[in-house]
């Protein structure tokens, strides 16, 4: 079992113990506090204060279960001392809890048959006068209650464990085909195209080298151009499969982004974030891609000295703006990107392709501000 988990439910167990013990005093308020008496007191506060309050302690324990057995032993000294009908009993019934907690079935079995075959003997022994179904069976029962209910809580545990490392394998499993699903769409939609058409340039380029030479080279020169071009898109393609990594928080890509393009340019970038929630594997690939390309158009036009970029969570929805101080421009009416230029246009593809609403405020010398809303819950039609 985890470590953190064994040393909680250790320390609750032993809580337990120093308030049974509490209990037990108040309950011998008025007799006489005799000297075997007072030393088990001081030995079963001491060993769980230890634990408690001292880290070595509580990390031997953990890291040697075979400590219990001195708790054990402790036990059967302590009901030893004081006899079976001492109130201290009640503190005794912890190590049983941390018994089936701690060892596996089999060896928490033989714990139990250890705890209650020296009760019964000390109880033999000691001929208790009072007997009586508590005395004579219904401690040991507790005691074989309290190991069952510590298997079964470890046993509990342990099957949680398995079923969340489970989720998290099945969580990675479905990252990695949205993954491999995003790649095959983009390389269809750029780098496939582009080598398509290579193909085709290099299918003519025989026939015009016999036919028309002057126009071979110029076939020659676009065959250069677009193999430029599709290694450019491979790259693209690479860098945007590294930058968003499915595994890990968008929140952190996003500011390790920012704090990237701050460095490549200069600008100051704030990242901020609050209350959100992740995206699907698809979503977030287009979110990612939005923010680049308002990231790559202010340090292309915009003359900025400062850009935020917050990360929020609005009314169940994933909200990303990206805003500068520099020189804004005039919007087109339809929200389109400026003539001569194709930025923002891509960018609304992207965000009906995740099925977000694109918001872009901007005016001459006010700064440009882009807004990205998405549903964490919601897959739009074009994301796989």
């Amino acid at each position: 079992m985890e470590r953190d988990f064994v040393h909680q439910i250790v320390g609750v167990a032993l809580l337990v113990r120093l308030l049974a013990i509490t209990v037990a005093l108040f309950g011998m308020v008025g007799e006489a506090i005799t000297g075997p008496m007072l030393a088990c007191v001081l030995v079963l506060s001491a060993t769980s204060f230890s634990f408690l309050v001292y880290p070595s302690v509580a990390r031997f324990v953990v890291h040697h279960p075979l400590a219990v057995v001195g708790d054990l032993l402790l036990t059967l000294t302590v009901v030893a001392a004081l006899g079976v009908e001492s109130p201290l009993v009640l503190a005794t019934f912890s190590t049983a809890l941390i018994m089936g907690l701690l060892f596996e079935r089999r060896v928490a079995v033989l714990g139990a048959v250890a705890m209650v075959a020296g009760y019964l003997l000390i109880d033999v022994l000691q001929e208790s006068a009072a007997g009586g179904f508590m005395i004579t069976l219904g401690i040991p029962a507790l005691y074989v209650a309290l190991v069952a209910i510590g298997a079964v809580v470890r046993q509990a545990y342990e099957r949680e464990t398995v079923a969340a490392r489970a989720l998290v394998s099945a969580h990675k499993a479905v990252a990695s085909a949205d993954e491999r699903a995003r790649l095959a769409r983009e390389m269809h939609d750029s780098l496939g195209k582009t080598l398509h058409g290579i193909a085709m340039a290099a299918e003519a380029l025989p026939v015009w080298v016999d036919r028309d030479p002057a126009r071979a080279v110029e076939y020659a020169n676009r065959l250069a151009e677009a193999s430029n071009q599709a290694a450019a898109e491979a790259r693209t393609l690479l860098v945007r499969m590294r930058a968003d990594e499915p595994d890990r928080p968008l929140a952190q890509v996003l500011a390790e982004r920012c704090h990237q393009w701050a460095a490549d340019t200069g600008v100051r970038c704030d990242f901020t974030t609050q209350g959100v929630v992740d995206l699907p594997t698809g979503v977030r690939y287009e979110v990612l891609a939005i923010v680049a390309e308002a990231l790559e158009n202010v340090s292309r036009h915009a003359h900025a000295s400062r850009v935020a970029v917050h990360l929020t969570d609005e009314e169940g929805e994933v909200v990303v703006v990206v805003e500068d101080d520099g020189a804004g421009f005039v919007p087109e009416p339809d929200g389109r990107s400026p003539r001569h230029h194709f930025g923002l246009t891509g960018m609304r593809e992207r965000a009906e392709q995740a099925g977000a609403r694109l918001t872009v405020t901007s005016g001459p010398g006010r700064g440009t501000r882009v807004a990205l809303a998405v549903s964490p819950v919601e897959v739009a039609p074009g994301v796989r």
